[in-house]
């Protein structure tokens, strides 16, 4: 909540101080009137054309060249399934990213659906990416731009 506001604030320094005038004063809003903003932005940045949501198939893909650099929500495209993604600096010689001494993350994600021996399974994972990496799924992976960690409602 405090990342969202501290971005919104700096977005809002870098217009010219004659721009400030249209922006609503925020000081007086409650924290539920706050939530509701946020829910709003959110909203607004999902409807907007920048927004993106690909569909990246199996196999291994350099960053940079096949997928932007930039920071990424990760999320299975198939229903009721589960699986690995691979960031990882260099895969080894067969194009795996099991590269002896290279540095990684991994994390396992399932869909929202998916239930195995009463187990809870992480659904999304967003991953940082720089150029020069390399990215590595087995299934097909939705990307959408990162917006911030959820907001978990503590005060």
């Amino acid at each position: 909540m405090k990342r969202l506001i501290t971005s919104i604030l700096i977005i809002v320094l870098i217009f010219p101080a004659a721009s400030l005038a249209d922006l609503p004063d925020i000081s007086g809003l409650t924290y539920d009137e706050l939530v509701q903003l946020k829910d709003a932005i959110n909203l607004a940045i999902w409807n907007s054309e920048e927004w993106q949501e690909v569909t990246v198939p199996p196999g291994l893909w350099k960053i940079g060249e096949d997928i932007p650099e930039g920071h990424w929500n990760l999320r299975l495209a198939a229903k009721h399934d589960i699986t690995y993604v691979w960031y990882i600096e260099q895969p080894n010689e067969l194009g795996e990213p099991f590269a002896k001494g290279t540095k990684y993350k991994n994390q396992q994600i399932a869909t929202e659906d998916w239930n195995a021996f009463g187990n809870e399974y992480i659904h999304s994972v967003d991953f940082d990416m720089k150029a020069g990496w390399y990215f590595y799924c087995e299934k097909s992976i939705i990307f959408t731009p990162y917006t911030g960690k959820p907001d978990l409602g503590f005060k």
